[in-house]
């Protein structure tokens, strides 16, 4: 058989094979098919069914007859690479004679690539010969001489596109040699100079370990720490966890990364190594991680002194974290494991004063912090407070008194709401009490008394303070004793008011109740004064004074009803002339005004209404009645009742026709409720003449919600015509004219101008593109799909260009439009909108698919005899194979899409035109199932 016939056998199965495979690219020489685009950014490898014993028979064949020409090297190295293969395959069997032909043909592939590099030391991909080398000899259990292959290599080609995986199983294999120094060096090469690379992170995780192994624990350090960047990057660890959608195997990774920082910190000698280190070398978001692992590694040893300094160094390092009061409750808890109850308490005082309520720490936390540390610190100060309280009783300590009391008085002014609050304040009021301080027992009785819900203590306190107050009158100056029994009788009022059973006179409440009211206590004033009002023995001039201070007290409170029934009974007994008559009047006005202001902040609009349309019942008329007419229709906006809105304006423009400043609000509100009742079109009126009454700087909105209303009114004319003026006017924000844009560009699509239409298409790439910080993801978008469907002229009239003789002329100006259709696309995909650039792709790859189509259907040169027609064709082919080969990578390009997702029409197309393609891959309609899920 001749060398060309057997050439004719394994061209096209031997070449698709080894263009797919990673470790088989050809040396050839520059064609056509080199012109590069950016959206080529994947390449993907693919497995073919060929029948490789076949292929390797006849590669053995053609070697055997074939003299040392220029593909000589080549068919020597392809026939090594078939035997690779094949070997691996072969070993894999349970056949002891495949497995025995499979160690033959890995001992055959050796002796290839050894007798490749000896016929060519210096040959260009020298490199990728000594890998598979590499990979043959470990794969034939010789991992010495793999290791040789691999250090060959690095030392002669250290820029190999394979090197980053060498050094990888360089250091791999050092390492476990026990070669630690080497290994370092091997992982060293991917950390430092190829970040990229699939074999990073595991370099980074192995190279630590090297140095681990060498006890260089601050350099084994940075290596674990560049990796836990690079996995906070990808969110698998936060401030304190480790993600737990890790799988079981990166999980474990990262928590024994965790446990190695920790033991590398541990056997630093400095004590605050962890501090110091991150100091100076940059702060990280992951460090509360990284200071609790390291305390619990102490723990777990029993080191619990270094765990609380490591609790609280991590505080002293970051004041402001809110870990910083967590680790320091955690050293707390692990004092009381320990046992040192006077440094327990010492450390609760420590934690209080930093974290208290009243700190800049407090201050500098999120409510979830803040909720998350008030238990912790109401038990720390409870327990102080008591303690101290429990020791000053013991030994009638004064200064342990006030300790005890400023720690009292801390609880209560932190926490005032808290349920124990009021119970803090008894004690407080009894330490008070038992250290002589009576002023003090009393404002604190008194306060634990009335200023808190009822509660167990609050008779107790309110007659404990009656108590304080004989004990200071019995040991005050004669100058001070009528203060003192004055503010004693207020305080028995006070006593009789909240807890009935003890009996008070109407008269002194009455004046309680004025005072109350004087000093701005209206609860109380209101308070007082209903429970004259009610009782039916109190005086008609007693309980009229009364009345008056409800209904006053009442409105202060915002009570509005009940003011409003009290200044009615006023007013129902007040003589006409009564001077005061006017005021109570002004004040029922309000009071109802004040009701619908209640129910409208409540939403409750219908109420709200109610009360303001009541208001024109009550006489005379003033200025509040304006308003609340207004306001009832406001209301019924509110409810959307657009026919009582309609009614109610239509009212208030005939009662009120002189009201000018309600214009403005009236015409917008008629509008709305217009557009709302019969339809868009009939706002117009109202809304030409909000225009008119707005100011010219305050009619861009008018203006557009004037468009809108023409377009939703159908008069899609009239409201081009509005966004076109629009878009002059106001060319910001962007996002709003781009989308006006956007509409002209769909109002011309409907009437099919597609140059109108292209004209605005290019007007949305243009505004997005001078856009600057105003770009968003939808002008982005929409910009996006208008370059799409701008390239579309582009792409036609290249399609529309046939290879006709001679080549080269018509070669040259369809490779002219072919770039510029690839440059448009490209330029569409850089927007970054998933379905533009998966349909980019889609074209990119159909504009290859197309060239290598129009090179195979070219007309073909006049006068060439059958053999110079073959080998044409042959070369045609072999021209036309690349940009084959280039569609399918990019429509895989699309393809490599679905697992994060991706689904849309483009790639569904890229599917299909990959099952005309590669039919034997992709039209299995089993196999493209699985390749989608």
């Amino acid at each position: 058989m001749s060398r060309l016939a057997i050439r004719g056998l394994i061209c096209l199965p031997v070449v698709i094979g080894l263009q797919s495979c990673m470790f088989g690219d050809d040396n050839t020489r520059p064609t056509i098919a080199d012109i590069k685009h950016e959206s080529e950014v994947v390449r993907p490898a693919v497995s073919f069914d060929v029948d490789k014993t076949k292929v390797i028979k006849n590669y053995r064949e053609l070697v055997s007859i074939s003299s040392q020409d220029k593909n000589y090297g080549r068919e020597i190295k392809r026939l090594a690479d078939l035997e690779l293969e094949a070997s691996m395959d072969n070993k894999l069997s349970t056949d002891e004679a495949v497995v025995q032909q499979g160690e033959q043909e890995s001992t055959m592939a050796i002796q290839r690539y050894q007798q490749y590099l000896e016929t060519y030391p210096d040959g260009e991909d020298n490199d990728v010969i000594l890998y598979q080398l590499s990979r043959a000899y470990a794969h034939a259990g010789e991992p010495d001489q793999a290791l040789a292959a691999m250090s060959r290599l690095v030392e002669r080609y250290p820029d190999s596109r394979y090197i980053d995986e060498v050094q990888f199983r360089r250091g791999e294999s050092f390492f476990v040699s026990g070669q630690y120094a080497l290994a370092e060096q091997a992982y060293g090469v991917v950390v430092k100079h190829h970040p990229d690379s699939l074999f990073y992170e595991k370099s980074l995780y192995k190279h630590g370990w090297a140095l681990f192994k060498q006890s260089r624990y601050p350099q084994a350090i940075d290596s674990y720490v560049r990796l836990l960047d690079v996995n906070h990057d990808r969110n698998m660890i936060d401030e304190s966890s480790v993600s737990g959608s890790l799988a079981r195997g990166d999980r474990e990774l990262l928590e024994d990364v965790l446990r190695v920082v920790s033991l590398s910190f541990s056997y630093l000698e400095d004590d605050r190594a962890i501090e110091q280190y991150f100091a100076s070398k940059g702060k990280r978001v992951y460090e509360p991680l990284l200071y609790d692992e390291l305390a619990k590694l102490y723990i777990s040893k029993e080191r619990l002194t270094d765990a609380v300094d490591v609790y609280l160094a991590y505080g002293e390092e970051y004041p402001d974290s809110p870990y910083a009061a967590r680790y320091h409750s955690k050293a707390i808890d692990v004092y009381k494991r320990s046992g040192f109850a006077s440094l327990l308490l010492q450390e609760k005082e420590r934690f209080v004063k930093r974290y208290n309520k009243g700190s800049d720490f407090w201050k500098k936390q999120d409510a979830a912090t803040q909720a998350e540390l008030k238990p912790i610190l109401t038990s720390h100060i409870e327990e102080i407070a008591r303690h101290y309280h429990a020791s000053a009783r013991a030994g009638k300590d004064r200064k342990r008194y006030r300790k005890a009391a400023n720690w009292y008085q801390m609880y209560i002014t932190s926490f005032p709401d808290d349920e124990q609050a009021a119970e803090m304040n008894y004690l407080l009021a009894e330490v008070s009490y038992e250290a002589g301080d009576y002023p003090r027992a009393i404002a604190e009785y008194e306060k634990t008394a009335y200023q808190y819900q009822p509660h167990k203590n609050s008779a107790e306190a309110a007659y404990a303070a009656l108590l304080s107050y004989d004990k200071l009158y019995r040991l005050s100056q004669p100058k001070d004793k009528p203060q003192i029994d004055t503010m004693r009788i207020q305080s028995s009022l006070k006593f009789s008011y909240f807890f009935p059973d003890d009996r008070r006179m109407p008269a002194v409440l009455l004046k309680t109740a004025e005072r109350f009211f004087d000093a701005k206590d209206f609860t109380q004033a209101s308070a007082a004064a209903e429970r004259l009002v009610n009782n039916p023995a109190v005086m008609a001039k007693i309980k009229h004074k009364a009345l008056i201070l409800l209904a006053h007290s009442s409105f202060e409170l915002k009570r509005y009803a009940t003011a409003e029934d009290a200044y009615a009974k006023v007013l129902a007994t007040m003589r006409p002339d009564d001077k005061a008559i006017k005021v109570m009047r002004k004040q029922l006005v309000a009071s109802v005004y004040k009701q619908g202001e209640a129910e409208r902040t409540l939403g409750n609009h219908q109420m709200a209404a109610t009360h303001f349309q009541r208001i024109a019942k009550i006489k005379p008329v003033s200025s509040v009645h304006v308003i609340a007419a207004y306001d009832a229709a406001t209301e019924y906006v509110a409810m959307e009742n657009w026919s009582e809105v309609v009614r109610q304006l239509k009212s208030f423009r005939k009662t009120y026709p002189k009201q000018k400043k309600w214009r403005l609000g009236i015409a917008q509100k008629m509008a709305l409720a217009y557009s709302n009742l019969v339809g868009p079109g009939c706002a117009a009126g109202e809304l030409v003449k909000i225009v008119r009454l707005t100011p010219v700087q305050q009619q861009q909105e008018l203006l557009w919600q004037a468009a809108d209303l023409y377009d939703k009114a159908g008069k899609k004319d009239k409201a081009v015509a509005i966004y076109k003026t629009y878009i002059k006017q106001y060319p910001t924000p962007l996002s709003r004219s781009i989308e006006l844009r956007n509409k002209i560009a769909l109002y011309y699509a409907d009437r099919n101008d597609t140059s109108r239409r292209h004209y605005w298409l290019k007007q949305i790439v243009a505004a997005d593109r001078k856009g600057g910080s105003q770009r968003t993801d939808r002008t982005r978008y929409l910009a996006a799909t208008a370059s799409l469907e701008l390239v579309e002229p582009v792409y036609t009239q290249y399609a529309k260009v046939k290879l006709t003789a001679p080549l080269k002329k018509s070669l040259k100006k369809k490779k002219a439009l072919m770039k510029k259709s690839i440059a448009a696309y490209t330029g569409a995909a850089k927007y970054q909108v998933e379905e533009v650039t998966t349909a980019a792709t889609f074209y990119i790859a159909e504009i290859y698919r197309d060239f290598a189509s129009a090179l195979l259907a070219s007309e073909r040169p006049a006068k060439l005899n059958e053999e110079e027609l073959e080998e044409y064709n042959y070369l045609l082919e072999d021209q036309a194979y690349p940009f084959e080969e280039k569609s399918i990578k990019i429509h895989e390009t699309n393809l490599s899409r679905i697992p994060d997702g991706s689904y849309d029409d483009s790639i569904k197309k890229s599917l299909s035109v990959l099952s005309t393609m590669l039919p034997f891959r992709y039209a299995k309609s089993e196999l493209t199932d699985a390749y989608v899920q």
